[in-house]
């Protein structure tokens, strides 16, 4: 692989990997380039979590997680930032947008929704992932809320019966229509129809607050 000049901007990589007629993604900046994309958007995206969990306190409208949400749904959509998403604690980050306020207020709807799809959509998510934050219980709860809405309880719902299937596989779950892996002793026909337990991911299910 050739070295990368640290000295170059994003831009400059990828006018570089341009000349080789190949997409960035695939060239030996693609790394660097990723790296960079992705540290500087999730550092805006947990900024926004906090700025709204303060602008709530002030008893102010808050908006800052809704003006970046197509800009985050838009990096989640393109695969080749999935493992580099992944690895840099992106299931950290949704936890955080999709939790309830400390005084029960629920998440925007519309932020639910697109995350809740996204996160069907993203691929390589591991059991190391998950464990490495609390996405499953925020998920978990979201489903069995009353006041939630039916599509948004659906998609919370496939989540968890998917992520149920790494409590006996290490290998990665990817989305519908891509080559995937099942967990070798799980038999579609015999798939449990309740929601699973979340005891092989974390001790205790409970809805953590952002406001506390």
């Amino acid at each position: 692989m050739e070295s990368v000049d640290p000295s170059k901007t994003d831009f400059e990589l990828m006018r570089d990997s341009k000349k080789r007629k190949l997409p960035w993604w695939k060239t030996p900046n693609a790394p660097i380039i990723c790296k960079r994309i992705v540290k500087n958007l999730l550092r805006r995206m947990y900024a926004a979590a906090r700025e709204d969990i303060e602008l709530r306190k002030q008893h102010k409208q808050v908006t800052k997680k809704l003006a970046l949400l197509n800009e985050f749904l838009d990096a989640l959509r393109k695969r080749y930032l999935h493992p580099t998403l992944l690895d840099r604690g992106v299931l950290s980050v949704i936890e955080l947008w999709l939790k309830p306020a400390a005084n029960g207020e629920l998440t925007n709807s519309q932020i639910t929704r697109g995350l809740l799809r996204s996160m069907l959509e993203l691929s390589g998510v591991t059991r190391t992932h998950l464990e490495r934050c609390k996405v499953v219980e925020v998920v978990f709860a979201l489903q069995n809320r009353r006041d939630e809405m039916h599509d948004n309880q659906r998609m919370a719902s496939e989540l968890i019966h998917r992520w149920a299937r790494l409590r006996t596989s290490k290998c990665s779950l990817v989305t519908p229509g891509k080559a995937s892996v099942r967990a070798p002793d799980i038999d579609a026909r015999t798939e449990p129809k309740v929601a699973p337990q979340l005891d092989s991911f974390h001790q205790s299910p409970r809805l953590l607050c952002t406001d506390s």
